[in-house]
C-alpha cells in the first residue's frame, strides 16, 4: 500500500496520463443535487425481492419479447419518446435487458430520429438498481456517454461533452452494461482519506470468481486518490485501468493486485460511479487470446496482464491490455466461438493517457480496438473490466 495519489509517478501507466478537457455535459447532475444517504435498506431490499418474485412467477416472455441464450434470457426494453432500435442499421442488437445471478444486464442500440427527452425506457422491478446509478457508455462518433437510471426503472442516456447531444441520440450501444439488482447482497467497502458514498454506499460482492463493485463516492477534503482496498479474496491478478463516469467527464479507476483502488483525473473528487465495474480474482482461470497483426501484449511494460478471456455463468469477461507498435489494422484477435457475442458489440474502454476508447466485437469473433482522437488506442488499449453476457 502506496497511499500516494496516482499523479506522483509512482507507477508506469499512471506518469503518462493527461488531464481531459473535456466539460460535463449540461444536462449532468450537479453537485447541489447529490443526496448522501445509506446504501440498501431492509425494507429496500425485501421490497425487491417481491418484485423479483412477481418478475419471474408469471408466464414466460414471448418469442417476439424474449431470446434465449444458453444460461441468460433475454427480454426486449419498451422504447420511448421516439427513441428506436438500431439493430437494422448496425446489427448491434434490438435493446434488452436480463437478470442473471443477482446482476442485471443491458445490450443492444438505439437512436432517437427525433424528439428531445433523453428518456428511452422504463425498466421492470426485477431489472432496477437499490439506488440512483450513472453507467458510461458507447456513442456516436466514438464518444463516451453515461446511463442515468433510476430506482424507479427511468433511464436516459447523454453524451459526456457540450454541444454533442445528437452523439448520444445517433446512436447509443447498451452492450457490456450491467449493474446490481436492488435484492442482491453486497459487502460494504471501507472508506479512506475523506473519500465517502453518495447514493449507495461503494460496496463489492463477489460470486463464482468474480467482483462486481457498486455505488458511487466522493471526496469530502482534498487527499490522497486511493479511496479503498479490497480483501485479498477480491483482488485482480494484475493492475487494472478502467474507464469510469465522474462528475466531470470521463475518469480512471485503477485497482491494484494488493487491493488498493484509486479514482483520480475529470473530477473524481466530485463524484465517481463504481458501478457496472467487474473482473475476475487472481484465483480465477482465464485463457490468452492470440494476438495478430503487429498487437502485442502490454504485460512486460504495463503489468496489467497479458490479453486473456474467462466465461463464468454465461458471461464473457475480458482483461489485459495491448498495444501495437506500427499501425496496421485494428484487428486484433479472434474470439473463440464459445466466447463470441449474437451482434455487433461496441463498448468503451481506457486506452493511453486516460483517453476513451472502444472495442468493436463482432459475430465472428473478431475484436478490435480505436479511438477518433489519435493513435491512443495503438499505444495502449485496457481490456479489464469488459464483460458481456453469451447472447449479447
Amino acid at each position: 500500500m502506496t497511499g500516494k495519489h496516482a499523479n506522483d509517478g509512482t507507477r508506469a501507466e499512471v506518469t503518462a496520463l493527461r488531464p481531459f478537457r473535456r466539460r460535463l455535459d449540461r444536462r449532468a447532475w450537479p453537485l447541489r443535487s447529490i443526496v448522501f444517504r445509506p446504501a440498501r435498506t431492509a425494507a429496500a431490499i425485501a421490497a425487491a425481492l417481491v418484485a423479483l418474485t412477481a418478475a419471474f412467477g408469471g408466464a414466460p416472455a414471448s418469442a417476439s419479447t424474449a431470446h434465449a441464450s444458453s444460461t441468460v434470457s433475454w427480454h426486449a426494453l419498451s422504447l420511448l419518446n421516439g427513441w428506436r432500435s438500431d439493430q437494422g442499421q448496425r446489427n448491434s442488437g434490438n435493446p434488452s435487458w436480463a437478470v442473471k445471478g443477482g446482476v442485471v444486464y443491458l445490450s443492444g442500440s438505439l437512436h432517437q430520429p427525433s424528439g428531445s427527452r433523453y428518456e428511452f425506457t422504463v425498466l421492470p422491478p426485477a431489472a432496477r438498481p437499490a439506488d440512483r446509478t450513472v453507467v458510461t457508455v458507447y456513442t456516436a462518433n466514438g464518444t463516451s456517454g453515461y446511463l442515468d437510471i433510476g430506482p424507479d426503472g427511468q433511464v436516459s442516456v447523454y453524451t459526456m461533452a457540450p454541444n454533442t447531444a445528437q452523439d448520444a441520440r445517433g446512436y447509443t450501444s447498451l452492450a457490456g452494461v450491467s449493474f446490481l439488482a436492488a435484492s442482491t447482497a453486497v459487502h460494504p467497502l471501507s472508506l479512506l482519506n475523506s473519500w465517502q458514498g453518495v447514493f449507495a454506499a461503494p460496496a463489492y460482492r463477489l460470486a463464482g470468481g468474480i467482483v462486481h463493485l457498486d455505488g458511487s463516492l466522493h471526496q469530502s477534503a482534498p487527499g490522497s486518490a486511493e479511496f479503498a482496498v479490497l480483501p485479498a479474496g477480491a483482488r485482480p491478478a494484475r493492475v487494472l485501468y478502467l474507464t469510469v463516469y465522474t462528475d466531470g467527464g470521463p475518469a480512471v479507476l485503477m485497482i491494484s493486485p494488493d487491493g488498493e483502488m484509486q479514482a483520480y483525473q475529470g473530477k473524481a473528487w466530485s463524484f465517481t460511479s463504481l458501478t457496472g465495474v467487474s473482473f475476475r480474482t487472481a484465483t480465477t482461470g482465464a485463457h490468452k487470446l492470440n494476438l495478430r497483426n503487429g498487437w502485442q501484449s502490454g504485460q512486460p511494460g504495463y503489468g496489467t496482464g497479458d490479453p486473456v478471456y474467462t466465461v463464468a455463468g454465461g458471461v464473457v469477461h475480458l482483461s489485459g491490455s495491448l498495444l501495437q507498435s506500427a499501425e496496421t489494422s485494428l484487428e486484433f484477435a479472434v474470439l473463440p466461438r464459445t466466447a463470441r457475442p449474437r451482434h455487433n458489440l461496441w463498448i468503451t474502454t481506457y486506452t493511453f493517457g486516460g483517453a476513451v476508447g472502444a472495442l468493436l466485437i463482432k459475430p465472428s469473433g473478431v475484436m478490435e480496438a480505436f479511438n477518433h482522437t489519435g493513435n491512443a488506442a495503438q499505444s495502449y488499449t485496457s481490456l479489464a473490466g469488459i464483460a458481456y453476457p453469451l447472447g449479447s
